[in-house]
């Protein structure tokens, strides 16, 4: 029934396909030389990719992508990356085409944030407000499901405390978001 989003899905499944194909030759070559080194020192290696529908109606399309990665001595890796499309165009959205982003905006996700966790876990005050003011509208990791839009931070971005997530819906904010 959308042609334009049907031909953004396919090319979105052939990227993700051919980048954990590349990523199935690294883990192939890391077992290689860590066996051809000491075959008593294998270590496990790990990459997934997970793909969930967050909401999938004649509106809008919104992929959530989590990818973890470990690999032996090197760091846990994991991130979430949300994508979102206009259904009738197949084009990606910018946060900005779902909610006026600014203060009350980034005042929303801290409210809904500090209602699991102490707000004296941000690195400071104002964190959230200073990560609204110098992300840029495609840097945000973000998705849109029927009931309101969930943003995703990863460690670092606001606190020492791990990925955070926070949901600002709907029906509590609708002077955030556009028609």
């Amino acid at each position: 029934a959308y042609p334009e989003m049907a031909q953004a899905l396919s090319q979105i499944a052939t990227m993700q396909e051919n980048a954990m194909l590349d990523e199935f030759d690294n883990l192939i070559s890391f077992a290689r030389d860590e066996l051809d080194a000491d075959r008593n020192s294998f270590v496990t290696n790990v990459s997934t990719l997970d793909v969930q529908v967050r909401r999938a109606d004649s509106l809008v399309i919104s992929l959530l992508s989590d990818s973890y990665s470990h690999y032996g001595q090197i760091e846990n890796y994991r991130v979430f990356h949300g994508s979102n499309y206009d259904t009738q165009s197949g084009k990606e959205l910018m946060l900005n085409d779902v909610a006026t982003v600014n203060n009350d905006l980034a005042q929303a996700v801290e409210t809904e944030l500090t209602t699991s966790m102490w707000a004296g876990d941000f690195y400071s005050e104002t964190a959230v407000e200073d990560y609204f003011a110098n992300t840029p509208y495609d840097g945000f990791s973000w998705t849109i499901d029927y009931l309101g839009v969930t943003f995703y931070f990863a460690s670092g971005d606001l606190s020492d405390d791990g990925m955070l997530t926070a949901t600002v819906p709907f029906a509590k904010y609708p002077e955030l978001f556009n028609a």
